[in-house]
């Protein structure tokens, strides 16, 4: 019988390349749309309150199109990002559970359809966009403690990882990550509310 573990380590090399190369273009990109946002907004010294007010920084090189422009970028982000979301939850469990996607499902579809409703709070409660992209995003700062944790208890785990058992390196070093994390997460709480008092 062929241990799964076995082949999953045959490719490690592989993998930790592709991860390396993966973190880098994120970096460079998220790097680039932060410098650009910064360049166009921030030393200008203008404010977004409004998902309109981006669309100034267009005007001098678009025009009147500019608006046509800028919508259809939004457009396109949106239905680029919306079926990975909405298809993220059924996927870890199918994964987790059978190791199959059946698309066709009743817990797909009862999944899919909360995570549609979800998405529809913001507009269906007249909840300011711009506010509730900040507060996802500071939200998302708080998952990062629980992942490093079940990572943490997971390569520790002598009957999952066998002889590839995390070793004191692998273990300090997330041990850090999860100090930092938990930092960044009381940072997040601490903007949370200030924002909203």
């Amino acid at each position: 019988m062929v241990d799964i573990r076995d082949c999953y380590f045959d490719n490690l090399k592989d993998q930790q390349r592709d991860a390396l190369w993966a973190a880098i273009l994120i970096f460079l990109i998220s790097g680039a749309i932060m410098a650009v946002a910064m360049g166009a907004f921030y030393a200008d010294g203008k404010v977004i309150t409004k998902v309109l007010d981006m669309v100034e920084p267009l005007k001098p090189v678009a025009g009147r199109f500019a608006i046509v422009i800028f919508f259809m970028g939004t457009l396109a982000a949106g239905l680029s990002s919306i079926f990975p979301i909405l298809m993220i939850t059924p996927i870890l469990i199918a994964d987790y559970s059978k190791g199959q996607l059946d698309l066709k499902s009743n817990q797909f579809r009862i999944l899919t359809g909360l995570a549609c409703l979800v998405g529809l709070t913001v507009p269906v409660f007249g909840v300011n966009p711009i506010k509730a992209q900040i507060l996802t995003q500071v939200f998302n700062v708080f998952i990062l403690p629980l992942v490093i944790i079940s990572m943490l208890i997971l390569i520790n785990r002598k009957s999952l990882m066998g002889q590839h058992k995390a070793g004191i390196a692998l273990n300090t070093g997330l041990t850090a990550a999860l100090i930092f994390a938990c930092i960044i997460s009381y940072n997040g709480v601490m903007a949370i509310i200030e924002n909203f008092n």
